[in-house]
């Protein structure tokens, strides 16, 4: 029996990289420039999104003027594509994103603001 089981989902034409179906409500999608490999983890259950963006956002600021970059990506150009198109799916989808380099605990829902995107409020974990 497998412990990880994942199936290629064959993307409409035109669309760029593939996504690994991990299950029905976890997915990993590529997002290309950090470092080899980068890439986004997806979750979906009923209506609700979230979108786990790893070293896509490593500043607050990134938010708002997402071609912003660290010295720390290894394609700056890819990297700042790709935080562009997360944040735009995000934004659409009123996704949760959970950005692992910010400081407290929590997710950020994100608003389109012209070209760029704003903060429509923060998720902060709720203590059990």
């Amino acid at each position: 029996m497998a412990l990880l089981s994942c199936q290629r989902r064959v993307r409409p034409p035109g669309a760029q990289g593939g996504e690994y179906r991990i299950d029905g409500s976890l997915a990993l999608a590529p997002a290309p420039g950090h470092t080899p490999g980068s890439s986004v983890l997806r979750l979906a259950s009923g209506t609700d999104r979230a979108v786990f963006v790893g070293d896509l956002v490593h500043s607050p600021l990134q938010f708002a003027e997402p071609d912003c970059d660290t010295c720390l990506s290894e394609n700056q150009v890819e990297t700042t594509r790709s935080r562009r198109r997360i944040l735009e799916e995000a934004a659409d989808t009123r996704s949760l994103i959970f950005p692992a380099h910010l400081p407290g605990h929590g997710a950020a829902e994100v608003r389109r603001d012209g070209d760029t995107f704003a903060l429509s409020r923060w998720a902060p974990f709720a203590s059990i």
